[in-house]
């Protein structure tokens, strides 16, 4: 049996007798189906807006107001931070939600993430087993990062899909040789949407990693085939159907903001404190491995000679895909301001070595420490779920102080359910290593999974609604405030989370360019604080009417919050003098310490 990767020049090709062709009939597609629908489809709306989510949900609702479906805006204003692609989606799901409320925003990541563990089976039966895909698909929506951003109105899962889309498109046709001119053509088309989707990280990704992959193979013909200038093409034409009409409705430097992500790509090479560089650069791959437990725990597997000895008629996708995550690591890894969650679309990939691992070592009869290790990680599952069903249940009965609100955010109800359900799941689990059939394999498969997306689901999602921020009704409050015939004005963009609570419109006050001056002619206005950025100076005199916490969890000392305040002068005799400083055009804001930032 040959040993490490692919030899460069060796066939690629995966017999077509060895691929199945009725993969859509197995049972295991629709049981990763109820086990997604089971985790991502319940409880999907009980949490606050909170993050992200309400930037892009206000940015959907100004295109609904306007008709404008190209050019993202904030408070009426261009905002030029990425394309539109989450916007359009949570704007497509509020048609059957009734409106932009917290369950239209995050059904695309939850549909995304179902379809991303459907491809993730189905593209994996080229090299895999029913054991191995389905291990593999069951692994990747119950990793720790993807049960939080899963079910969150972000476009990492959107990427996400779209990358992975591209990526196991465009091998299947290589490795499989089933259309290769199709492969390139799928693979760029589903690039183009993860450009509309985040912004340059996927077709970047798309592209370095089918090229290196290619030159590494020394497959000049591959590479320069005239179908993957017409892949090109595709992706060209997909994309330039929303650019080109954004930069004609706006103007270059906008288009390379979208593209520079608001212009913060830049910042994350910010090496000023070379301490913390390398504080990041330790403590990255280690977070990472978190993010992706508890499945991390197989990879070390990967490093081993028995694993490299047993790769058998997986090579081409392990290939490909040990390319892809060494292609993409480092520029995750390198960047100073770097988060776990920038490697996310390449969390398919580490889900199907995996699957590859666990069904090589449930394959395996040997007695040796790593032959053995879906069986160890089996033992130490079961003792952990016993552990969690035990806690949760002396938590709730027990706990008091201990474990403060823990009461309220987990019933007496749910918190027996859920030990007997770990009591269950534990026996399952165990009784799964006694056979080695495929009936067993799934059973313990379906155990793990099936349980940590109830500890998420349940416990987690309990304890986030208990402690979130809801400011919903201090901002209904603000509302009534404003006298009819008058809106409420922001000095500088207002915090995203207030604009999609107050649902009416905010109108961001422009300062002269000549002058540096404002003029005010409302009673009412508003501001947001944030100790990363310098509040406002007000050059009138105003009383502080209320503050309203934007951060994600209660606080009684909030850090970034919203502060109305009401104008103690006659406001048509109001005229402030905020900067002498030159506006930038894209953010209508001077270039100074004095003013809030527009990006929250």
């Amino acid at each position: 049996m040959p040993r490490g990767g692919l030899a460069a020049g060796s066939d690629p090709v995966v017999s077509a007798a060895a691929r199945p062709r009725d993969a859509w009939r197995e049972i295991e597609w629709l049981l990763l189906v109820l086990l997604v629908l089971g985790i991502y489809f319940s409880r999907l709306g009980a949490l606050t807006v909170r993050g992200e989510e309400s930037r892009w949900a206000r940015v959907a609702q100004e295109m609904i107001d306007t008709g404008d479906w190209i050019v993202p805006r904030q408070q009426g204003e261009p905002f030029p931070d990425r394309p539109p692609l989450n916007s359009w989606a949570m704007i497509a799901a509020s048609q059957f939600t009734g409106g932009l409320d917290s369950l239209a925003i995050r059904l695309p990541s939850a549909i995304a993430t179902l379809l991303t563990t459907l491809l993730i089976y189905f593209y994996s039966r080229n090299f895999l087993s029913r054991v191995g895909a389905f291990a593999a698909a069951a692994a990747y929506p119950t990793m720790g990062q993807v049960l939080q951003l899963g079910r969150m109105g972000e476009s990492d899962v959107l990427l996400t899909l779209c990358l992975s889309g591209a990526l196991f498109a465009w091998h299947f046709g290589y490795a499989c040789r089933s259309s290769p001119r199709w492969a390139w053509i799928a693979g760029y088309a589903l690039a183009a949407l993860a450009g509309l989707a985040k912004g340059p990280q996927g077709p970047v990704y798309f592209v370095a990693i089918t090229t290196v992959f290619l030159l590494f193979r020394r497959d000049w013909k591959c590479l320069l085939s005239p179908w993957h200038l017409t892949g090109v093409g595709v992706f060209a034409l997909i994309l330039g159907a929303w650019q080109l009409p954004f930069t004609l409705a706006l103007d270059s430097t906008s288009t390379q903001a979208v593209w520079s992500e608001g212009g913060q790509l830049g910042a994350r090479f910010h090496y000023a404190s070379v301490g913390q560089a390398l504080r990041h650069w330790g403590s990255y791959p280690f977070e990472v491995f978190g993010c992706l437990l508890p499945w991390s725990f197989l990879l070390p597997v990967l490093c081993t000679r028995w694993f490299r000895q047993n790769i058998g008629s997986a090579r081409p996708m392990v290939v490909f895909l040990l390319t892809a995550c060494a292609v993409t690591f480092p520029t995750c890894w390198l960047p100073a301001e770097s988060r776990p969650r920038y490697f996310m679309s390449l969390y398919p990939c580490l889900a199907l070595l995996v699957g590859l691992v666990i069904q090589r070592s449930w394959e395996s009869r040997q007695l040796g420490w790593w032959q053995r290790s879906w069986d160890q990680f089996l033992v130490a599952a079961a003792a952990t779920i016993g552990i969690a069903g035990l806690f949760v249940a002396a938590g709730r009965l027990w706990g008091g102080s201990v474990l403060r609100g823990f009461d309220q955010s987990v019933s007496l109800g749910f918190a027996l359910v859920y030990a007997l359900a770990a009591l269950v799941a534990a026996t399952a689990v165990l009784w799964s290593r006694r056979g080695h059939d495929r009936a067993h394999a799934q059973v313990g498969i379906l155990a793990v999974t099936g349980f940590l997306g109830m500890t998420y689901t349940g416990v987690v999602v309990g304890v986030l609604i208990q402690t979130s921020n809801d400011p919903s009704a201090e901002v209904a409050a603000v509302r009534e405030l404003i006298p009819p015939g008058e809106r409420l004005v922001s000095l500088g963009r207002v915090h995203h989370l207030f604009a999609y609570y107050y649902q009416e419109p905010i109108e961001l006050r422009r300062i002269s360019k000549s002058t540096g001056t404002i003029k005010f002619e409302n009673t009412y206005f508003c501001f947001t604080e944030d100790p990363g950025f310098p509040t406002p100076k007000i050059p009138f005199a105003w009383d502080r009417v209320t503050e309203i916490s934007c951060e994600r969890a209660r606080s009684s000392r909030p850090l970034t919050k919203v502060v109305v305040g009401k104008c103690k002068t006659s406001p048509t005799d109001t005229i402030g003098r905020l900067s002498s400083l030159p506006v930038d055009p894209v953010t209508a804001q001077p270039h100074s310490e004095d003013p809030p930032i527009q990006d929250y």
